[in-house]
């Protein structure tokens, strides 16, 4: 098999296995805290399409951006596309804030990245310990790192 179809391959089963990930049913109780600390595309995007689909299914989705993944939501920052969307990293953490997914960036890794609240998209709240820690820990929480 040639290194071509093997890669063509491997993306239309990464494609179909993001798309039906919430087959089952959403607990009204369940959430998922996405814990992102990139803003290198594929993971990033993997990240927020599998949040989207989350969201879809009805669960309750928390978009932790620390470390590098605070530039995701820089409105004056370039980003590339997510070839599976054909969206932007940024793109899809404004629609997924739209489906109603709570966005919480860490202030000292914005810092560092040079940005300030006023440089990010509406709707992204700033975080500390006292934020991030209740949701992590909180009964029917599942936390993801990207």
């Amino acid at each position: 098999m040639s290194t071509r179809v093997r890669r063509t391959s491997f993306l239309f089963l990464l494609v179909a296995a993001l798309i039906a990930a919430p087959a089952a049913a959403a607990d009204d109780d369940q959430t998922f805290f996405y814990n992102i600390t990139t803003d290198e595309t594929w993971a990033a995007g993997m990240a927020l399409g599998q949040a989207s689909k989350a969201l879809e299914a009805g669960y309750d989705v928390v978009l932790f951006l620390n470390v590098r993944g605070v530039y995701l939501a820089a409105t004056e920052r370039q980003q590339d596309t997510f070839a599976p969307t054909g969206h932007t990293a940024g793109e899809m953490l404004q629609a997924a804030l739209e489906d109603g997914a709570r966005v919480i960036i860490c202030p000292m890794c914005m810092e560092k990245a040079g940005l300030t609240m006023d440089d990010l998209i509406e709707g992204v709240e700033r975080g500390g310990p006292d934020v991030t820690f209740e949701v992590m820990a909180a009964e029917g929480t599942v936390v993801m790192s990207y």
